[in-house]
């Protein structure tokens, strides 16, 4: 490093420590400058935080998080696809509900809405996972670009005129304390400290001005969010309308059967008594009657449809409804919370048709 260059690290620091510690005055950069270094003080404090917030908010394990990057990293390095991704705790859930509705099997309504339901929560961690990454591209990505670009271009900046300000303040304070006139050596200073401090309150104004770009990232993620919420409000949604299809066959199943009594006391059936000649009328009636489970016939409302006269059936979206007949191509017969009425085919979805 050449000497004079130390020398100026050397009258910098000892300016910055007679104003630390002797209570020397520095030079004021004015109110506005101030001004300005507050805000972009409170922006960087805003990118960074908001960084770790949000990848707290949609990927809380670090740990897992860490694995999940690390599998990324390696696999780019490597150029394969794949790899570990984030455990969203959806998708455990999700995992319990298939395993446990394959091992009860196919035959019973528990098992099926056991099924029905891992399907649903896998479909949520699709969602979720599309959110992640356009919450990625398009809030997080351009929050570290203007924190790595635009907020570290403007730290140097200002860096650059603080540096500058101590250099001046240095020759200033010698100059005043010999009683000398100012020299060549000190308008240098004072023109490059000058032209520092224009230079950094620019770009810091040029970047206040730009709240285009930050709002519009901020809709991105909101949009992001938005996005994966309705999906999975939709979602579940229909869940829900299918487990209470699924819950009034149970219902209706549960009628049908009757038990047979287990207990200390059981007794069994009496039995005609044996007769050894051949009889075309003997038979046993099995005592249970278990069938396969049945599809109630329903729809779910895609709209709100209110009725225009007494023997039409009013009802909200999302509802859903019992069928009982097709009147004609355009109407159906239903019911909804014990009251019977027609509607109109175009604002429903059949689930399960009528047979």
């Amino acid at each position: 490093m050449p000497l004079a260059t130390i020398r100026k690290h050397l009258a910098r620091g000892n300016q910055l420590l007679s104003e630390k510690l002797g209570g020397a005055k520095g030079t004021d950069k004015g109110a506005e400058y101030r001004h300005l270094t507050q805000l972009i003080d409170s922006y960087k404090g805003y990118f960074e935080s908001a960084q770790r917030r949000v990848v707290d908010c949609l990927e809380p394990n670090p740990n897992a998080r860490k694995r999940a990057w690390a599998s990324s990293t390696v696999n780019k390095i490597q150029g394969s696809s794949g790899g570990e991704s984030y455990p969203h705790a959806e998708k455990a859930l999700s995992d319990c509900f298939s395993e446990y509705g394959r091992q009860l099997g196919p035959q019973h309504n528990f098992s099926l809405a056991l099924l029905r339901c891992g399907e649903a929560y896998s479909r949520i961690v699709e969602s979720k996972e599309q959110s992640l990454d356009e919450t990625k591209s398009g809030y997080l990505k351009p929050l570290s670009e203007t924190l790595n670009q635009d907020i570290r271009e403007i730290t140097l900046l200002r860096k650059k005129a603080e540096s500058k300000r101590l250099t001046y303040d240095h020759k200033k304070h010698v100059l005043e304390k010999t009683n000398a006139q100012p020299d060549d050596a000190f308008e240098e200073a004072k023109g490059q400290f000058e032209e520092a401090l224009t230079i950094s309150s620019k770009a810091m104004s040029n970047f206040l001005d730009g709240e285009v770009e930050q709002i519009e990232a901020l809709s991105n993620f909101v949009s992001a969010q938005l996005s994966f919420y309705q999906d999975a409000a939709r979602i579940l949604s229909d869940l829900r309308g299918e487990l209470q299809i699924r819950l009034s066959d149970a219902r209706d199943q549960a009628r049908r059967h009757t038990p047979y009594p287990v207990g200390p006391k059981t007794s069994f059936p009496d039995l005609p008594p044996f007769d050894p000649t051949p009889s075309q009328n003997f038979s046993v009636k099995p005592k249970f009657d278990n069938p396969p489970p049945k599809q109630t016939p329903a729809c779910i409302a895609l709209y709100d449809f209110d009725a225009e006269s007494p023997f039409e059936l009013s009802f909200r979206e999302g509802d859903m409804l019992k069928l009982i007949e097709q009147v004609d191509e355009n109407w159906y017969l239903g019911e909804l919370n014990g009251q019977e009425g027609h509607f109109p085919t175009n604002y429903v979805r059949v689930l399960h048709p009528l047979p």
